[in-house]
């Protein structure tokens, strides 16, 4: 990924870079045990979650992917975006998280959709993929009303502090995409 890191605006959200500003926001949300519970890992520590931020910025410098900070009326809610991406086969990884006090009100279903479009449309997939925990209904339920298809479960696939456990796949497909 070359070039200017991308802003993409919405009626709702600024979808931008994150940078050192974004820390306390960042901590805040993986030091959550609520958003946590629902990742792969347990709640970071501020050590941590100083890392977790220099991981995510540093996928658009090193053509590993992409993430961008959901920005709402100012304020840092989450992030959202891909890594894994494959060129050669031209699929990408879905990948978010939103701070606890923003659940149930599809922010991150809106805030999706650009991101969407993005992965198809400038980075050229032609397959998106989430992986999500098991008995992450929430998630589940979001990516199905964005047109993912549930491909099944993944036994012992993710690694967490008290060891692997089953994630699902969900996948869209730039076809599935482009006839909604």
């Amino acid at each position: 990924m070359s070039g200017p890191f991308p802003t993409l605006k919405t009626d709702d959200f600024i979808l931008r870079e994150l940078t050192d500003d974004d820390l306390e926001a960042i901590s805040s949300i993986w030091g959550s045990p609520d958003v946590t519970a629902k990742l792969s890992s347990g709640p970071l520590s501020h050590e941590e979650s100083v890392q977790m931020l220099y991981v995510l910025r540093s996928l658009w410098d090193n053509d590993a992917g992409i993430r961008w900070g959901v920005e709402l009326d100012g304020q840092l809610i989450g992030t959202c975006g891909f890594h894994n991406i494959k060129t050669s086969t031209r699929r990408g990884e879905l990948g978010y998280e939103l701070g606890y006090e923003f659940w149930g009100r599809g922010l991150m279903r809106r805030a999706l959709c650009p991101v969407l479009d993005y992965g198809f449309n400038i980075l050229r997939f032609e397959r998106i993929e989430a992986f999500i925990n098991v008995d992450n209904d929430r998630s589940s339920g979001l990516l199905k009303k964005l047109g993912f298809v549930d491909e099944g479960i993944l036994r012992d696939y993710a690694p967490t502090p008290k060891g692997l456990i089953d994630q699902r796949c969900l996948s869209l497909l730039k076809r599935d995409w482009q006839a909604l």
